[in-house]
């Protein structure tokens, strides 16, 4: 089966906005062994549209819309969908009492240009988006199927998930190829020193196909398997369990798992609690942990002690020290790990200091100078850093250093 996929939006085709749309659509197709034959992004231009949708569904099995479905003028998809298969559009009743009843829940007031998210094609069949107010629907051009989803990445994704995919299973024979990818995330080694571990698992021409990605500190090793279920299934288990073998603890997590997810993960299976004293990242350790789902059970929550004001008042850093080393130090770092843990009677405490820049490094100090420190139950560690990059890189790295020191030294 071929596929095509068209994204829309004048904020795509200008770069105000980045498309992430077709990318996923794609790995999701992928994954199914459907092969996508191309892509386009066109603007809010109905008469392209049009063009667009035509000429894709005479090259393509499948045809996927995303954006253009909200209830502006600009939104255009479903007049284009239309005006390609030569129906006119038509408003669904039930549509558009479940947009009065999500409103109505809401405690807010329906604009009426919202009912246009209400019309359809005709003999267009719905798909519902508990995401948000943008249903998409799916019907057939010639001998193509044109699906067409809601344009915010969560509500095309979940429309994607549940309604699209299921349908084009449908459609698939029950004996078929499939791709599958795997992605290792790793953390603590440089892309190149990666890669010369794994070197012959990435040979050209080698099967399944191995390659890697760097981006933020985090090195993301990705086997790509093809063949039947059975198939790829065993061949991503078996080259996973190898480079796992080669790389050891650089391996952090699966499938876009972050550091916090596993760090907390950690903790809960150990019966720990963690506290952060951060200087530098200005809270970003804190941040990171408090988007992971159910970390309450486990974070007990931060000092930001930017100032060595805060330092002394909250966490108990000597201030003889403070004159005598400077606050970006590996005493100090000790200090605020300690001392945050006392404070709030973690089980684990960061510490966290150093010069982010662009200003402020020394000979001594230079930018991107990061002193973390660990207390876990009385037992300090701790790791001077020396980060490249510019203020908001540093301040990011170093955040997820500290949380990788704690998933190594609890793990």
């Amino acid at each position: 089966m071929r596929a095509y996929v068209l994204s829309t939006g004048d904020e795509l085709i200008r770069g105000r906005t980045l498309d992430t749309n077709t990318s996923e659509i794609a790995r999701a197709l992928a994954a199914e062994g459907v092969t996508v034959i191309g892509a386009s992004l066109v603007g809010d231009d109905e008469a392209d549209l049009v063009a667009a949708i035509r000429r894709a569904a005479g090259e393509a099995d499948v045809v996927i819309l995303s954006g253009g479905l909200g209830p502006t003028e600009d939104d255009c998809t479903r007049r284009a969908v239309a005006a390609a298969v030569g129906v006119p559009l038509e408003r669904v009743p039930e549509i558009a009492d479940a947009l009065r009843q999500r409103f109505a829940a809401r405690g807010m007031t329906m604009a009426p240009s919202n009912l246009l998210q209400a019309d359809r094609p005709v003999g267009a069949e719905t798909l519902p988006n508990r995401f948000g107010t943008a249903p998409g629907f799916a019907m057939s051009l010639g001998n193509a199927t044109l699906f067409a989803l809601p344009g915010p990445p969560h509500e095309m994704r979940g429309v994607l998930t549940e309604e699209l995919l299921p349908r084009l299973r449908r459609l698939l024979p029950a004996e078929r190829r499939v791709v599958r990818t795997r992605a290792l995330e790793t953390f603590g080694e440089r892309e190149a020193t990666i890669g010369e571990k794994i070197r012959d698992l990435m040979a050209r021409g080698r099967q399944p196909r191995v390659g890697t990605t760097a981006g933020r500190g985090v090195i993301r090793v990705i086997v790509h398997a093809e063949g039947s279920e059975t198939e790829v299934e065993a061949a991503l288990a078996k080259e996973e369990a190898e480079i796992r073998r080669r790389l050891g603890a650089s391996v952090y997590g699966v499938d876009g798992e972050t550091l916090p997810e596993v760090v907390g993960r950690m903790l809960l299976a150990r019966g720990m609690t963690l506290a952060v004293a951060e200087s530098c990242t200005g809270g970003l350790i804190g941040a990171s942990m408090t988007e992971v789902a159910g970390i309450s059970s486990v974070f007990l929550g931060g000092v930001i002690a930017y100032a060595n004001a805060v330092k002394i008042r909250e966490l108990g850093v000597d201030a003889a020290t403070l004159d005598r080393v400077g606050a970006v130090s590996e005493e100090v770092a000790r200090a605020m790990a300690s001392g945050v843990r006392a404070k709030f009677g973690s089980d684990v405490g960061i510490g966290i200091t150093g010069v982010a820049g662009p200003d402020g490094g020394s000979p001594e100090k230079p930018v991107g100078t990061v002193h973390v420190a660990l207390d876990v139950r009385g037992t300090v560690t701790h790791r001077r850093l020396s980060l490249p990059g510019d203020r908001a890189l540093v301040r990011e790295i170093a955040a997820k250093c500290a949380l990788d020191l704690v998933r190594r030294t609890i793990g």
